[in-house]
C-alpha cells in the first residue's frame, strides 16, 4: 500500500506544472508577440528490474544492507511530464499607425543583441535610444544586416522585405532569421528566446513579411487558457483526496497493528 501512494503523487505533481504553464500563459495574454506554452504528459511504464546505482545504506554505514533493501525501480505506472512545447502559431494582428511597430507574418524572429549575448524576440513594439538606435522595449539593440541600426529620424520606412529607408535612402535591413529546430528556443524572460542549438541551423528568414505600423498580438486563447485550468485544478484536486485516502488507511493500519489485545 504505501507504494500505491505514488501514482496519485505523480499525477498531482504533473498537474501542478500544467497550472504553472496555463497562469504564466494567462499573465502574457497581452503581451506582445507572445507565444504560449502546453505541458505533454507520458506514461511512465513499470521497471520493476531496474537497479539504481546509488548505495544503499549510504558509504559511511559499516554493515553492508543492500542484499536486504535491494534497490528496484517502480513497479506501477505512472504519470510524468513528457516536455513543455510551446505554440508557435501567428498571434494576431494590432493596428497601431505607429511607424516604430513591426509585424512578422510567418516564421521569423528578430535579432536582439543584449548584455547577455544574442536573443531572438517576435516582439515589434520597438523604441530609439538617445542615440538613434533601433532597439527593443528593453532598450536592447535591435540587430540589422550591417550591425546596428541608425535612425536619427522618426521619419523612416520599412517595406515587407525589412529594409529601412530614412529619407527615402536605404539604411539597413532587419536581421530576421528562422530555425530548422524551434523546440531548441528557450525562454529568458523580457520576451526574448535563446537559441541552444547549432548556429548552422540559424537561417534568414525566407517566407516572413514585415508589417511597419501593426504588432502582433498573443497567440494565447484566454477562455480556452481558463477552461484548462479549470480541468486542471480539479484534477489535482482529485490527487490530493486520493493521497489522503491512502495517508488515512496507512495510519489507520499502523493504529491497529499496534494495538494490543488483552
Amino acid at each position: 500500500m504505501l507504494n500505491n501512494i505514488y501514482v496519485p503523487v505523480a499525477g498531482a505533481l504533473a498537474q501542478e506544472r500544467a497550472l504553472e504553464s496555463i497562469a504564466n500563459n494567462l499573465a502574457n495574454v497581452n503581451t506582445v508577440g507572445f507565444k504560449g506554452d502546453t505541458v505533454a504528459f507520458s506514461l511512465l511504464h513499470p521497471e520493476p528490474n531496474k537497479s539504481y546505482p546509488d548505495t544503499m545504506p549510504p558509504a559511511n554505514f559499516k554493515e553492508d544492507m543492500s542484499s536486504v533493501y535491494p534497490l528496484r525501480g517502480n513497479e506501477m505506472n505512472m504519470v510524468g511530464v513528457a516536455a513543455v512545447e510551446r505554440d508557435f502559431t501567428q498571434g494576431p494582428a494590432i493596428n497601431t499607425q505607429n511607424a516604430h511597430d513591426v509585424m512578422l507574418q510567418g516564421d521569423g524572429f528578430l535579432t536582439v543583441q543584449t548584455p547577455e549575448g544574442t536573443r531572438y524576440s517576435r516582439a515589434g513594439d520597438l523604441s530609439m535610444t538617445n542615440d538613434g538606435v533601433l532597439s527593443s522595449k528593453m532598450g536592447d539593440p535591435i540587430m540589422g544586416e550591417k550591425g546596428l541600426i541608425y535612425v536619427r529620424s522618426t521619419d523612416f520606412k520599412i517595406n515587407p522585405q525589412g529594409e529601412i529607408f530614412m529619407d527615402g535612402q536605404l539604411v539597413d535591413k532587419l536581421k530576421i532569421v528562422q530555425f530548422d529546430n524551434k523546440k531548441e528556443l528557450e525562454k529568458v524572460g523580457n520576451n526574448y528566446y535563446n537559441f541552444g542549438g547549432d548556429e548552422k541551423s540559424i537561417k534568414p528568414a525566407t517566407a516572413c513579411r514585415v508589417e511597419q505600423g501593426f504588432l502582433e498580438g498573443s497567440n494565447v486563447n484566454a477562455i480556452k487558457s481558463m477552461t484548462s485550468m479549470i480541468v486542471a485544478h480539479r484534477s489535482y484536486e482529485a490527487y490530493q483526496k486520493a493521497v489522503s485516502n491512502y495517508d488515512k488507511m496507512m495510519e489507520k493500519s499502523s493504529n491497529a497493528i499496534g494495538e494490543v489485545r488483552a
